[in-house]
């Protein structure tokens, strides 16, 4: 029997679950099956099955089994689904970008009211490490979470940060892949600089205006972040 990290286990036993094609509420294996089958211990697979009950994913019912639920998964799983590079349907992924959308152009209208000193401060230093990931050929995609999250802070609701938050821990690797053409880094420096500058004034109708532009501006933008 190997001995295996909770997180690894987790990570073998998600795509299985779903590549069975499990209707909402059926019956998935039990606890000693996927032990079995994963070659692990039982308290090992009931530690990774915690995971995905306080996920949503399986709801465990006492002396029944272990059954999917993944039509009530929380938002995080969907995170971790993109970690884990089980793709997300085209319905989830339209969804996810029209949930963002909202959230975000709301945000930027709070954080024109209320950003403070130092919320600026932390989105020009943003701003200046992206100038110099672009001199330098550096990596741009973290600093893009960077700078939208770094609005949605200035909002000073940590809520609203903590849901936003959620879909750039999705799209890591794909924002990755999407910002190695340069001309998109470069693109999106001008635009955010744009958008920088009306929260700065406290214009909240431009900078809703060219945050909406922004996020449409690439098309197919939404879909290439979360497909690759």
């Amino acid at each position: 029997m190997v001995v295996k990290e909770p997180h690894a286990l987790v990570a073998e036993l998600v795509p299985f679950l779903l590549s069975r094609g499990y209707a909402p509420h059926e019956r998935a294996p039990s606890e000693r099956e996927l032990a079995e089958r994963f070659r692990a211990s039982r308290p090992q697979v009931r530690e990774a099955l915690s995971v995905l009950e306080a996920l949503r994913v399986i709801e465990r019912r006492p002396k029944s089994g272990i059954y999917m639920t993944t039509e009530s998964a929380s938002i995080e799983a969907l995170a971790l689904f993109a970690e884990l590079g089980i793709p997300l349907s085209r319905d989830e992924i339209d969804q996810t970008a029209e949930v963002r959308r909202i959230q975000e152009l709301e945000a930027i209208r709070l954080a024109c009211r209320r950003h403070r000193e130092e919320d600026i401060d932390a989105l020009r230093r943003c701003l200046a490490e992206w100038d110099h990931a672009l001199a330098t050929g550096g990596p741009v995609g973290e600093l893009d979470r960077d700078f939208h999250c770094g609005i949605v802070s200035a909002t000073q609701n940590s809520v609203l940060l903590r849901l936003v938050n959620i879909f750039y821990l999705m799209t890591v690797r794909q924002r990755e892949y999407y910002f190695r053409d340069r001309e998109r880094c470069r693109t999106s420096d001008a635009q955010h600089r744009r958008i920088f500058q009306a929260v700065l004034e406290r214009d909240e109708d431009r900078a809703a205006d060219l945050l909406g532009a922004h996020l449409v501006s690439a098309g197919s933008y939404w879909h290439e972040l979360i497909v690759g």
